[in-house]
């Protein structure tokens, strides 16, 4: 049986534990930190079929991979299979449950991997396989904070990861970065820091896959609706569909999108363009696109559907989908999100 989950699957693999090891092994370290659990192999299965583990056993999982990942030689880390499981994992925790579920085990897995990786003057040390990584994981960490809003950290990590993710070589993990600063610039300062940062991003993106490509046209989409510049955005929208449709299959998760990520992002640029009724669409499709069990981008997704109407003046629909994200971020817990819908219902 092919695993619905194979981010666990390949950590399973590459540790060569069994299932019953595993739950064991977790249901040590819930003992640890003051809990009751009784997991078994069963339970490992169902988390392989694609079901999500409630909290807090996600961060418990993060730990024992780290644990296990986390070697006294920086170099052990060098095993492909290895680093690209910590990152398949990593990326799908953060996706699903945010940064106070997520930032603690990051931040805790950079120290104990690359001890000084968060300070200056080191990198030498490091091979351009182990900087990539070390970007990687340092982005991830800036979305959990983001997630928390710790803005101003979430950017400082941003920067981190742009730099080293340029001293690996790595296109991809540097253009996410620096998109992501244009993301946080339209959060938190006028728009023309975001056309900065996306501009950057620009010029990296023709040495990335087209599915990165076409995240940074769509951040490039969203920086011209905010400065009110229709016909650029809707031709960087154009350049996304384009690069979405020339998109080839790939596993690694900083070279690829969701779809319904990409369907996101063009609701956010059409809601800002007026175009309520086209960006209702594109939020159906982006949850259509979704797993059920990936409650934390519905919540959002519910976040940004209120605001789309709150931007047509539909007071009571935006009142309805604020209540929906609210019940879904009681199991979600975003502060990023319960700002937003706390914001958003006073408006």
């Amino acid at each position: 049986m092919t695993p619905s989950n194979p981010l666990l699957h390949r950590v399973i693999r590459e540790t060569g534990w069994t299932y019953e090891a595993l739950a064991r092994r977790l249901n040590t370290s819930a003992r640890a930190a003051g809990l009751t659990t009784a997991y078994d192999r069963t339970a490992v299965a169902h988390w392989l079929r694609g079901s999500t583990p409630r909290d807090p056993v996600p961060g418990l999982l993060c730990e024992i991979l780290s644990g296990h990942a986390a070697p006294a030689h920086v170099a052990a880390l060098s095993h492909t299979g290895l680093r690209r499981a910590a990152e398949d994992f990593f990326t799908g925790q953060v996706d699903a449950l945010g940064g106070d579920a997520t930032a603690p085990v990051l931040l805790a897995y950079l120290r104990g991997t690359f001890h000084s990786v968060l300070t200056t003057g080191v990198e030498d040390a490091l091979t351009p396989l182990e900087l990539g990584h070390a970007a990687r994981t340092v982005l991830l960490l800036a979305r959990s904070c983001a997630d928390q809003s710790s803005f101003a950290a979430s950017r400082r990590r941003l920067g981190r990861a742009a730099a080293l993710a340029e001293l690996a070589g790595e296109p991809s993990t540097r253009a996410i970065a620096l998109r992501l600063l244009s993301q946080a610039a339209l959060d938190q300062n006028p728009p023309a820091v975001g056309l900065s940062y996306v501009r950057q991003a620009l010029e990296v993106s023709p040495r990335t896959p087209a599915m990165v490509q076409a995240f940074v046209a769509d951040q490039a989409a969203h920086v011209h609706a905010a400065l009110g510049q229709r016909a650029p955005a809707l031709t960087w929208l154009a350049t996304a569909d384009r690069l979405q449709g020339g998109a080839r299959p790939d596993t690694d998760p900083f070279h690829t999108y969701r779809p319904a990520a990409l369907h996101f992002k063009r609701a956010v640029v059409l809601g800002l363009l007026g175009d309520h009724e086209a960006a209702h669409a594109a939020l159906d499709a982006s949850l259509a696109a979704r797993p059920a069990q990936q409650e934390r981008a519905i919540m959002l997704t519910r976040v940004e559907r209120a605001r789309v109407y709150r931007l047509a003046g539909r007071a009571a629909e935006a009142a309805a989908e604020l209540r929906r994200a609210q019940a879904l971020n009681r199991g979600v817990h975003s502060p990023k999100a319960a700002r937003e819908i706390t914001r958003l219902g006073g408006a």
